[in-house]
């Protein structure tokens, strides 16, 4: 830096932010006005520059740099209740509605699979109320609804009791062998063993209660394991497919800012990263 520069460092501060704003950067306002000052200078020098040109700031580097504080936006702290939110504002970015993410988020909606089990009266009794946002809104459910009830199809043949190949198996573990052949007779397999009610057992000819309380107990309690399982294993992997979507968006949208940017350098006369000598 300058001894110039050095001298009016603050004084340029001083003049062209207020105290609000300089609170607002934590301190680290001058850090920016430097990083700022940086490229201010690298766009000034010419290809010719050498030594300590590259690596000194002018006054006139900081003047230029100051003025990007009434375009740039302070950081903010974020409002403690939309931490642990990052899946669903992720999730509401993609769609385009990402101002609505914090309606959800303070409703205590932090992940995916929270979102579907919202009606559409739901969503807009969070607060959105725009015809188009609501409707916007209700698409991404229903989306996540069909991801998570193909990973929960998926997912059944997967939690089945690795020791347990069939239905006879599972009931002979469970001291109820006797009751295999009832069980095979009326086709019960994986598939249908976790929706059978204490009614359905009695229509299967189960008639005593001791029994058909015993087998209904166990079925509960397989059911119920089986499905906390699955649940956790559909969380995990809808946040992974979901943050793969979202940076292959991003990098899509960086794609085609890049696209974009050699148009417009190509356009102007740059080649191959290197600008024409102001001289």
């Amino acid at each position: 830096m300058t001894a110039d520069a050095e001298k009016n460092l603050n004084a340029i501060i001083d003049k062209n932010t207020t105290a609000d704003l300089r609170s607002k950067y934590n301190g680290r306002l001058t850090d920016n006005l430097l990083q700022w000052a940086a490229d201010c200078m690298n766009q000034r020098l010419d290809l010719t520059a050498s030594g300590e040109q590259l690596i000194t700031l002018t006054k006139d580097d900081l003047s230029e740099a100051i003025k990007k504080f009434q375009l740039a936006r302070p950081p903010q702290k974020k409002d403690p209740a939309l931490l642990g939110g990052e899946q669903v504002e992720q999730q509401f970015k993609m769609w385009g509605i990402q101002h609505l993410s914090a309606f959800f988020v303070r409703a205590g909606y932090r992940q995916l699979v929270d979102l579907i089990h919202l009606s559409k009266q739901d969503i807009m009794a969070l607060g959105v109320t725009k015809d188009a946002e609501v409707r916007r809104a209700v698409q991404l459910v229903e989306r996540l609804k069909q991801e998570h009830r193909k990973e929960s199809l998926e997912m059944d043949a997967l939690f089945v009791d690795p020791d347990s190949v069939d239905v006879k198996t599972w009931l002979e573990k469970r001291s109820l062998g006797e009751f295999a052949k009832l069980f095979e007779r009326h086709r019960v397999d994986f598939e249908v063993l976790g929706d059978l009610t204490y009614e359905d057992l009695k229509e299967m000819g189960l008639n005593e209660v001791g029994p058909r309380r015993r087998i209904h107990r166990q079925i509960v309690q397989w059911r119920d394991d089986r499905e906390a399982k699955k649940a956790d294993a559909i969380r995990s992997r809808m946040q992974v497919q979901e943050n793969k979507a979202y940076l292959e968006s991003q990098q899509q949208n960086v794609d085609d800012r890049l696209q974009h940017l050699k148009a417009s350098l190509g356009e102007s006369g740059y080649v191959t990263g290197l600008r024409p000598s102001s001289g």
